[in-house]
Parts: structure tokens; sequence; C-alpha cells
């Protein structure tokens, strides 16, 4: 019996490779996998070419000579274990050859929500940055003709990975065969990182572990803890904590990937103000870094690496697999809601001039930061209706508070806002347990409608002096007014307030502009599905001339990567501030193939995509040097 335990942990040692979070880790490539297939083979940085590109400039792309053939994908493939999907838009069952008529039924009617954008290997939520290039076919026809669907921006081919050994074959043989790669799991995209054309895409979202840590050290932390996979959702973190009893950091959208982009561009969430960014919260985690090693990154180990992901971006520095956050005891939380309208909605919702909406929501901007200095977030929208109308919505979240602290806290708002006209009775604050608070959080936008997947948006963190100083109130809101107003597009803003206080004073990358702002405010402009791009260029430079005065009113401010404009002007100190000279430099170091590249990423600066029409940011097209200088 003895002999067979021994066999048996013996067996179970060469699988798996000690040191890592979960199974799926210890499942690694090896020099003895690689001996006999050189496109698999790790990365050593002193064998660079100093011509890593094709006889263009560009990335290897389909149709290049260079291109990887049929037969030589098949092997990939099969190296894998068959988890190699081939890139093809969801919609292309819509159209001939192979229209399939309950299929495209299938994809119209789910198209627009993000649960299944999350669920399709190639799909993003944002589906301009796609190029628009296979919506389902308005008329679900079985004419429809193969030119109106192509595969754009959808990578080639994805990586269905379900180990570190396949993230790991997945980026040496994209370095090594020079192809574009991206990385997905969700999908909720903003700036194109999660697409590419002719690219190879590697999908983390069935690394679904989870484990609770009752008590954990590490470095200078000592307390509760969670080791979670990198292709677990809000949702589903949100239901570990429940049975956990605790408090985690996570999305606001119960589809949104915890442990990935979220955390590696900051990571707002309802406890922003409370217990700092979701890049505050990481402990540790599990990367496969550009030349396909699997490294830990955290106090001890890799410490420059470490220090990067955490706020610096994602897709940029590796592939992180999971990683092991702060947890916290579960708290009830208090909210409360307003709204305001210059529209006859219902007798139950309070209507008044225009002059007084903004005489009102001068007096909630104003109110903004004591929602910061009470742990809370203030959740906004400013929608501009038909006929020029204008209504006003806020949610206030505060954690922590009983019943009688978040009916107390509220009436101050309530007071404030009567005395400027907005006649309003505070409707009592509700105060939600603590059982109920972690479901409550990631379920309140858990998919989203049709109106938001053509969105273009662009943001800013405002600092606090915006709202606490007159005369910069004045004009703050005066370009809010008129962005809204004149321009007719949505404003919507999160007052909440990273302080490196609240956050424990953390030493990460993230932008030192989050640390001073009070509100990170976006402007949207919501497109159709599917349009002319030269139309939508127009839109877009239209759209652009009423943002940059939110800019022009915070000029040392900057803005949120995660939820920002593809094109955002000088993003290198909006996105990055003081810390992009340095995160450039860990760039360099970890991956000077240059492998990993996202749109305004850090070292990004060297490359760009190759769009059918210059000036669009998609990414639909090649990925080329340019004349760029990287800064550094």
């Amino acid at each position: 019996m003895f002999f067979l335990y021994v066999f048996w942990i013996l067996i179970q040692s060469s699988i798996y490779v000690q040191g890592y979070n979960f199974p799926y880790e210890g499942i690694q490539l090896n020099d003895s996998d690689v001996r006999n297939y050189s496109r698999i083979a790790f990365g050593v940085s002193s064998t660079i070419s100093s011509n890593p590109t094709n006889s263009t400039g560009c990335k290897v792309y389909p149709g290049d000579a260079q291109w990887p053939s049929i037969s030589e994908w098949n092997k990939f493939n099969s190296t894998l274990g068959g988890v190699l999907i081939k890139g093809v838009p969801p919609a292309r069952v819509c159209y001939q050859p192979g229209y399939d008529a309950a299929q495209c039924a299938v994809v119209t009617s789910n198209y627009y929500y993000s649960n299944f954008r999350n669920d399709d290997p190639v799909s993003i939520v944002n589906e301009w940055l796609d190029g628009d290039s296979c919506a389902p076919s308005t008329t679900s026809n079985a004419t429809a003709t193969n030119s109106t669907c192509n595969v754009g921006a959808y990578p080639a081919y994805v990586v269905n990975a379900t180990t570190v050994k396949h993230i790991q074959m997945a980026v040496n043989f994209a370095r090594n065969s020079n192809i574009r790669l991206i990385i997905k799991n969700t999908g909720h995209d903003m700036r194109g990182q999660s697409a590419g054309a002719g690219s190879l895409s590697i999908w983390t979202h069935h690394l679904k572990d989870f484990e609770y840590l009752p008590s954990y050290t590490i470095g200078d932390y000592q307390g509760k803890a969670a080791r979670v996979a990198a292709g677990v959702e809000s949702l589903e973190l949100s239901a570990h904590m429940r049975a956990a009893n605790s408090t985690i950091v996570v999305p606001g959208g119960g589809t949104v990937g915890s442990m990935g982009g979220f955390f590696q561009g900051g990571g707002h969430s309802s406890y922003t103000s409370y217990y700092g960014l979701g890049a505050d919260q990481i402990l540790a985690m599990e990367v496969v870094t550009a030349d396909g090693r699997f490294v830990t990154a955290d106090p001890n180990n890799n410490t420059d690496l470490f220090w990067a992901l955490r706020g610096g971006g994602g897709g940029t520095y590796g592939v992180v697999t999971s990683a092991i956050t702060k947890a916290y005891d579960a708290i009830p939380m208090g909210f409360s809601s307003v709204i305001f309208t210059t529209a006859n909605l219902s007798k139950y919702v309070t209507t008044v001039s225009n002059e007084t909406f903004w005489t009102g929501i001068r007096a909630y901007l104003k109110f903004g930061p004591q929602i910061c200095d009470a742990g809370g977030i203030g959740y906004n929208f400013i929608n501009h209706g038909p006929n020029g109308t204008l209504t006003f919505t806020t949610s206030i979240t505060i954690p922590g508070m009983n019943f009688t602290e978040a009916n107390d806290f509220a009436s101050g708002l309530f007071t404030e806002l009567n005395d400027v006209g907005v006649n309003i009775t505070n409707p009592f604050a509700t105060p939600v347990s603590a059982s109920e608070v972690s479901r409550l959080v990631a379920a309140a936008y858990p998919s989203r409608g049709p109106g938001e997947m053509n969105t273009r948006l662009a943001s800013r963190l405002f600092p606090r002096e915006n709202f606490e100083d007159d005369d910069l109130l004045d004009d703050t809101l005066g370009v809010i007014r008129t962005f809204v107003e004149e321009g007719g597009y949505t404003f919507h803003g999160v007052n909440h307030c990273p302080t490196m206080e609240v956050a424990g004073n953390p030493d990460n990358a993230v932008n030192p502009a989050y640390r001073r702002a009070a509100m990170h405010a976006q402007g949207w402009n919501s497109g159709p599905a599917v349009g002319p791009i030269e139309v939508q260029k127009k839109d877009y430079e239209r759209f652009s001339r009423y943002f940059q005065p939110w800019r022009d009113v915070s000029p040392e401010a900057g803005s949120y990567m995660g939820e920002a404009d593809a094109a955002e002007p000088e993003w290198q100190q909006s996105f990055y501030g003081d810390n992009y000279e340095k995160l450039l430099g860990i760039k360099q170091t970890y991956d000077p193939w240059g492998l990993f590249w996202v749109n305004t990423g850090v070292g990004s600066e060297g490359w760009e995509v190759k769009t059918p029409v210059a000036g669009w940011p998609t990414q639909n097209g090649p990925l080329c040097r340019t004349n760029a200088t990287v800064r550094g």
C-alpha cells in the first residue's frame, strides 16, 4: 500500500509543478516539450532579431508568405490538445455560404448583450472597435452575400486556454511566428485591447477556480484573502464572497472579469472610497511572460513586474493566470437615490425648470466630495432626451452604514437640493444587509442593451478642487452643461476618491491622477450598431470638440484607462502620468520582443494598426512599425 501511495505522489508531481495557486497552473510547458517543435520554443532575449517584422515592417498577417500554413496550424492544434479555435464572426451564420436560419435567429436575439459576447471566443463588447465587420443581417435573409461579412478585427485563431501550458504555447507560437498576440477574458474592452486582425488570441474565460483563505500573510499584509483564477467574472466572485461571508473588491458589472484588465488598469468599484482600487487589493500574481516562462510576481519575486501589473495597463507585460486578492469581513451598505427632470415623467418624479435643473446639478457636484469622505460612491447620469428634456439620476452607495447613518447622510444632500429649488423629500435611505451587498453590487448591470455596443466614450478624472473651488466648479459645470445641452450627449459621473490613505498607501502603478480625483466622469456618444465609417468619423470629431473642454478645465488631471477614449490625446500622461517612464523600462525588460501590444499601452508608440480608413482607431488591419519614437 505504501508503495502505491509513493507511486501516486510521483505521478502527480510529474503532472503538476509546485509553486502555483491552482492545478491548471501546474500543467506547464517544459524544455522537453519544445525540443522537436521550434515554434513553441521559449524565448531568449539575447537572440532577438534586429528586424523582427516581415518584409513590409508589419507583424505577419494572413496572406503573407510567412503566415503559417493550414498544416502548421493543425500541428499547433494537435500539440495543444485540440483547443485551437478558428476565428469566425458569430454572425457568419446569417450570411451565405452556410446560412443557418435557426442559428442566425439565436445570434440576432442575443448579439447586443454582453453575456453572449463573454461566451463567444472572438467577440468584444464595443463592436465598432472590430470594424463593424459582420453584424447580423437586418433581414436575416438566406440570400445575404458574403461580401457583407468578413473577419475584420476578430482574431484569426483562438487558444481556449484551460492550462498554463496552453498559454505558454500560444505566447511562444505567436512570438516565434511573429504574429500579433491578444488576450481576452470577457471582452469588456473600450480601447480595442482584446481585438486584432490577423492575431492569435489567448482566451482565459474558462479559468474559473477560487479558494478562500481565512488567514494569509505576505510582505506587510496579514489578513483574509482569496485565490482567484483569471477567468472569474464579478457575479461569480460575488457568489464566492457570499459563501465565505466576506467582501472582495469586484467590478460593478456582473459580467466583467475580476482578475485581468480590471485591476491591471486600476479597477473601480462600489468600495473605491472605502478600500481603494482593484489594483490596491492584489497581493500576488501568477504570470506567463513574453518569453513563455511561468513566474510569480509578488512583494518578494519579480517585484518590478508586480508593481507594473497593478495599475500599469492590461495586455502589456504578460498573461495573468491567477491572483491573490485581499478579502474583508462582510459589511452592510446604505443606498439612496435622487432623480429630477425637466420633463413630465410622472407624479413621482420632481420636475423643474431648465435653469433650476442645472442649479441642482451644481449642488450635487459640490456635495460629491462628501460622498467620498463617507467612503461611498455616487453613480450618476445626465441624459439629454427628446425635445431637449434633461434628466438627472444618481444612486449613492455607502459601505458600512446602518439605516440611521445612511438616512442622516442622504438628508444633507436633499436639504441642499431643496435650498436651490429642487423640491425632493428624502425617501429614506435604504440599508442593505451584508449578505445581500455582493449580489446587488455585481448584479446591478449584468448585461448591456442594443444602444451601448457602439458607444464612443471619453473620460476624465476630475480633481477634488474642481468641486471645492467655486470658480472651478462653475467652469466644470459649464463644460458639462454645454456637452449635454448643446452637444446632445450623455454625461456619466462616478463620485469616488481612491486616495493613497484610503488604499493603505500601496506602492503600485496606478495613475497618480486617480489619487487626486473626486470623480471619474465619462462622456458617451452612442451610435447605431452598424454605419458607414466616414459618418462615424464625423460624429466622433464633433463629439471630441465637445469633450475637449473637459480636459481644458482640468489640465493637470488624467483619464481612467479602463473606460476611456481609444484615441485619447497625450495618452501617456493621461493614462499613466509620471509612472510612464518607469513602466516603459519594465516593459522593455520583460518584453524586449514587443510581443504584447495594445492600443495606447505602454510602449505602443512604435506600432500602429493600418486600418482601411486612416484616423479611425479600430483594430481592423495589420500591426505595423511606425516612425514614432518610443518615449524613454
